[in-house]
């Protein structure tokens, strides 16, 4: 925050927020509109896939009005105006706006007041040109000085694809990476949580949930909260370790449809097979400061749930399907390294705790067995 708000007071200079799904990215941002809305015109958009860089500049730009004052018609003295209220995207007809007309069109409200932009799901837009006009409105918009500042919020990849566009604009963006959250920030949204609800609760509760979350607030808030209606349904004021379970197999429910169906389409079988427990077994396995992972840490966890000793051979193969481009398996992982020496990441940070969850749940892994986030 201390650093966005440095960028902020340097015109000519943006910000791009970068990092893993469900970090807390986007609570940042509401955050940050909340405080900068007393000495900034602020204005916020969240893009969809299908959204381009004239759909995003059109509704941004009708958040601020233009004023335009006529002369009123009919028998009035002369000299009598009327003032009329329309949003500066009026101005751009019905053209896709370049560039150079965005910059034109903000360097107006610059002239009124100092302007954030904020753009959250920046990764989303599928459109072929989208990070190309993006990355020239930026080097535009320092190159002019222009009292506007840009904060946009993607994943990691986000940074390298705009910086591929336009090199030069790495000089006017300062890259703010967010990492997932610590325990004991995990432990303190729980507890917080809980006191804000007048409730109290265990320790052991505490931790189970701070390890299955694995860094991700997002499961920490929606594994408390279950647990603290399970608590208040059975007239109590303090939540249990016994809740935890309770807790868990309710929150299951309200994870995303897209996490769930990743889920079923990766260890779905009508036969017996191993895919529920290697892909539990990743989730659950030791990562490094990447958040990567290594057959033999996936081997050792397999033989920590079922009491066999598995050798890498026998679970290679579910380990190439989950990270295949095609097939229902695939998509779950990104492999990289030389043969033998494979490394392996998830691609969406939400689904490990979703498969911790799942196994919790059907009794696979016990919660103080989980393995602690980075």
């Amino acid at each position: 925050m201390r650093t966005l708000i440095e960028v902020i007071n340097q015109p000519g200079q943006h910000a791009i927020i970068y990092g893993e799904r469900g970090v807390g990215k986007t609570s940042l941002a509401r955050v940050m509109k909340m405080i900068l809305e007393t000495t900034a015109w602020t204005v916020d958009f969240t893009c969809s896939s299908t959204d381009t860089y004239a759909t995003i500049w059109r509704e941004i730009l009708s958040g601020f009005p233009l004023s335009e004052s006529q002369p009123k018609t009919g028998f009035q003295p002369t000299g009598r105006t009327q003032t009329f209220t329309k949003p500066l995207a009026a101005l751009l007809g019905d053209t896709n706006p370049s560039p150079n007309q965005v910059r034109r069109l903000l360097e107006m409200v610059s002239e009124v007041d100092r302007t954030v932009i904020l753009i959250d799901e920046f990764d989303r837009p599928e459109d072929a040109r989208f990070q190309t006009l993006f990355a020239d409105t930026i080097k535009i918009l320092s190159d002019h000085g222009i009292n506007v500042t840009l904060l946009l919020l993607g994943v990691g990849d986000t940074v390298g694809e705009l910086i591929k566009e336009h090199a030069s604009i790495q000089r006017a963006i300062v890259q703010v990476p967010m990492p997932r959250m610590g325990n004991d920030e995990l432990e303190h949204i729980v507890r917080q949580g809980m006191k804000t609800a007048s409730l109290s609760v265990e320790d052991d509760f505490v931790q189970r949930v701070v390890r299955l979350s694995q860094g991700l607030p997002h499961y920490t808030h929606l594994i408390s909260q279950h647990a603290g209606l399970c608590a208040v349904d059975d007239a109590r004021d303090v939540v249990t370790v016994a809740d935890y379970e309770s807790g868990v197999a309710a929150a299951l429910k309200d994870v995303s449809q897209t996490v769930r169906e990743r889920y079923h389409n990766s260890t779905y079988s009508k036969r017996e097979t191993l895919h529920k427990q290697v892909l539990l077994a990743c989730a659950v396995a030791s990562k490094d400061e990447l958040g990567t992972f290594g057959a033999a840490d996936v081997r050792e966890q397999l033989q920590e749930m079922t009491g066999i000793r598995y050798d890498i051979s026998s679970f290679a193969s579910h380990l190439n399907a989950f990270s295949s481009t095609e097939g229902q398996r695939g998509g779950i992982l990104i492999k990289k390294g030389p043969p033998g020496r494979f490394r392996y990441r998830f691609i969406d940070p939400l689904l490990p705790p979703f498969v911790v969850m799942r196994g919790t749940v059907d009794g696979v892994v016990n919660a103080n067995d989980q393995a602690a986030p980075l």
